[in-house]
């Protein structure tokens, strides 16, 4: 180990002696250029011709004159720049040599001047670090625009634009098969009356004993019965509504009871019938429904002309509120989405439109107002609806967006509506002559409890809140509540619209954006 180290020791001292023997030899060869130097530069003073200070600058090419100042360049271009033949001065009097003496520059720029361009200069060195970064320069100005790139992929689809107008009609086309057979049609006018006929035989003796004859003359009162058992305790009621009770001429059994007092006796005749416990015309069920056409739309309303049976167009509104209606000509172009475009005035708002004798009656948006808009004639009537709901989340039917619901069966033009007192459903009747209000109807009923309604033969029908089951039904000519209870549907799909037809005595649906007819089944026949 110490051998080791002495000989590591004595190379650190031999590289240090060379060193010092190679620094010593530079500065002797150095001592003796500036030796040389000096005396070059005392020759070359001698030899100088008497031209004063600064001659030099005026021996310099293109010394002459004053000086200008160079032309802008990059450092780049400044660096990479060398000078050829004579070596121009500077504006600095000192240059730093390499030996970090200082030296007149006149010295140097005669020295180089007598070398031909020669100069004592060494290498050039290695470039140095890089400098720091400069401010960032101004914005220039936009460059030409570029070639024009490859078109891109097929984006999404974006979002479906409104309906535009519709366009030209098309050529008829040809003519279909023939369609299956509808539904019966309403039963026609009685024809006059017939020819007496021809007299008939002489038929057989009856012995059937005959239960009720003609009516004959009221007999005389007779003695008073005995007294019969206290019956229950009853309510209270009016005496007109008590004597109507009491007696009546229509007989319902066998055999009728006359009343034995001298009240009313002798006032048989003067009294009316009074009204049958069991109300005529009444919806006992509803068929199976008949499938029409789908639609995408999940609101609307489709109607028909029940007054003119021979009128075979179709109505549509699209959605609870628009600006227009489409007509069909009949239902081949309602399958084949072939319609005209009818603007209204303002526009409807719900699922509760309804066509009488080629005008449409409906409610105008945003106010308690119904119309009728002439379809084929330029007309509008006005009608105004005091008390009721018509704005804001107060639907009539909340089902269907609906405010006012109007209707006509076989005893006029309603308008169904909830009243802004009670919400109850009240119901107006209307003259459709004179476009006026007849009356309006209390009918008690809270539309929170009610899902849709229509109304048939003088009947308004309610269904749930669920659109599946008729749960109430009022007669509005008797003003008074009856027994009436049937399923309507199945289906929990939406139901927009449901209106009765006096054109074929069917029920018209719109669910979901299905068309639907529905047959009705009465439990007598409905004049």
């Amino acid at each position: 180990m110490e051998a080791a180290g002495g000989r590591a020791l004595r190379c650190l001292l031999a590289v240090v002696g060379l060193l010092s023997a190679l620094s010593a030899a530079g500065t002797l060869f150095l001592l003796a250029q500036w030796r040389e130097l000096g005396a070059a530069l005392r020759e070359l003073e001698a030899a100088r011709p008497a031209v004063g200070n600064g001659s030099l600058r005026d021996l310099l090419p293109g010394a002459a004159g004053p000086r200008q100042a160079p032309p802008a360049r990059s450092k780049r271009s400044r660096g990479g720049e060398r000078v050829r033949g004579h070596v121009r001065a500077e504006n600095d009097e000192m240059l730093m040599m390499m030996t970090y003496s200082m030296v007149p520059v006149r010295v140097m720029v005669d020295l180089c001047n007598s070398t031909k361009g020669i100069c004592l200069t060494g290498p050039p060195g290695p470039p140095g670090p890089p400098g720091l970064d400069g401010l960032p320069g101004y914005n220039g100005s936009d460059g030409v625009p570029g070639i024009p790139g490859q078109k891109g992929e097929q984006g999404i689809n974006g979002k479906r634009g409104k309906t535009g107008v519709p366009g030209p009609k098309g050529d008829q086309g040809q003519k279909g098969e023939p369609g299956e057979m509808g539904l019966p049609g309403k039963d026609g006018m009685p024809g006059g009356k017939g020819a007496r006929g021809a007299k008939g035989e002489k038929g057989d003796a009856n012995n059937d004993v005959i239960l009720e004859g003609a009516k004959g003359e009221p007999g005389p009162p007779g003695p008073p019965g005995p007294p019969g058992p206290p019956g229950p305790a009853g309510k209270r009621k009016g005496k007109t509504q008590l004597q109507e009770n009491i007696y009546s001429s229509k007989c319902t059994g066998e055999t009728c009871t006359v009343p034995n007092d001298d009240t009313l006796a002798g006032k048989a005749e003067d009294r009316t019938p009074g009204p049958s416990k069991k109300p005529e015309c009444v919806i006992t069920s509803v068929g199976s429904p008949i499938h029409f056409v789908h639609v995408q739309q999940t609101f609307g309303t489709w109607m028909r002309e029940p007054a003119n049976i021979s009128d075979e167009r179709i109505w549509l509104t699209v959605h609870f509120s628009g600006s227009f209606i489409k007509e069909y000509e009949n239902s081949n172009a309602l399958l084949n989405d072939s319609y005209r475009i009818i603007k209204i005035t303002g526009f409807f708002h719900g699922c509760g439109h309804v066509v009488q004798n080629n005008h449409l009656y409906y409610q105008k948006g945003g106010t308690n107002v119904i119309l009728k808009l002439g379809l084929d004639k330029a007309s509008l009537g006005t009608l105004l609806i005091e008390k009721a709901l018509y704005h804001g989340r107060n639907y009539l039917f909340s089902n269907s967006k609906t405010y006012f619901n109007i209707a006509v069966d076989e005893k006029g033009l309603w308008v169904m509506y909830a009243s802004s007192t009670d919400e109850n459903i009240i119901v107006a009747h209307v003259d459709e002559e004179t476009f006026s209000v007849i009356r309006h109807i209390n009918t008690t009923y809270p539309k929170s409890k009610a899902g849709n309604a229509f109304i048939a033969c003088g009947i308004m029908y309610v269904t749930d809140t669920k659109d599946m089951t008729v749960s109430f039904a009022f007669d509005l000519l008797k003003e008074k509540q009856i027994d009436a209870r049937f399923e309507l549907r199945s289906s929990q799909s939406v139901l927009a619209m449901l209106s009765y037809s006096l054109r074929d005595k069917n029920l018209y649906t719109w669910e979901n954006g299905s068309l639907m007819i529905y047959p009705v089944h009465f439990g007598s026949e409905c004049i």
